[in-house]
């Protein structure tokens, strides 16, 4: 038999309660091409990553950045909550729980937080995230690369009317512009 390769790494995380953060754990290495270097051969950074979806980029704090004995590649105009400023840049990998990697990632110092890192929407906009808030539990799923869309319309109407025939008159009640009910094929239906 032969295995399919994983087109995509994934990871889930989940929170007692409903929280207001997501912060999940970061390892952070040296920019380096994982298709030519070993990951375990390279040393790494751990810490916690605050997961912001208003955030345009990934940042880290200096004081990871002197802790890692980054060089700066360049430097950036960043705009935050106290203006602008000027800010270092740095190449790095990133490896998001269950060695979900994303390498090559252009990030900014920032200024020292509770945590060590910034997921910013150059990351999240690669991938699929979901939030979920159920029995008390947040959880947050994340596949990188973007694998496929998701569409919870479409698991909705899956429940809402499992067992309606496809060619059945739609349940919802719709009618063409002469009175003839839609079929469920033609409304709800769509794509299921």
């Amino acid at each position: 038999m032969k295995h399919l390769k994983q087109p995509f790494h994934a990871f889930t995380t989940k929170y007692s309660g409903r929280v207001n953060q997501i912060i999940t754990d970061l390892k952070i290495t040296i920019a380096f091409d994982p298709k030519v270097t070993k990951e375990d051969s390279v040393p790494f950074f751990a810490t916690k990553a605050l997961w912001d979806t208003g955030a345009t980029k990934s940042v880290i704090t200096k004081s990871v950045a002197e802790k890692m004995g980054l060089v700066p590649v360049g430097s950036t105009n960043v705009n935050h909550a106290g203006g602008s400023s000027v800010a270092n840049t740095y190449l790095v990998n990133f490896y998001l729980p269950n060695n979900v990697g994303v390498a090559g990632v252009l990030v900014s110092e920032c200024p020292p937080f509770n945590f060590g890192a910034i997921i910013g929407m150059d990351i999240i906009a690669g991938g699929d995230l979901a939030i979920s808030n159920f029995d008390n539990q947040t959880w947050i799923t994340f596949r990188y690369p973007s694998y496929k869309g998701t569409d919870y319309v479409l698991e909705a109407n899956k429940i809402t009317f499992a067992g309606v025939k496809k060619y059945a008159p739609c349940p919802c009640g719709s009618r063409d512009s002469f009175g003839k009910p839609i079929s469920f094929s033609n409304c709800h239906g769509k794509g299921l």
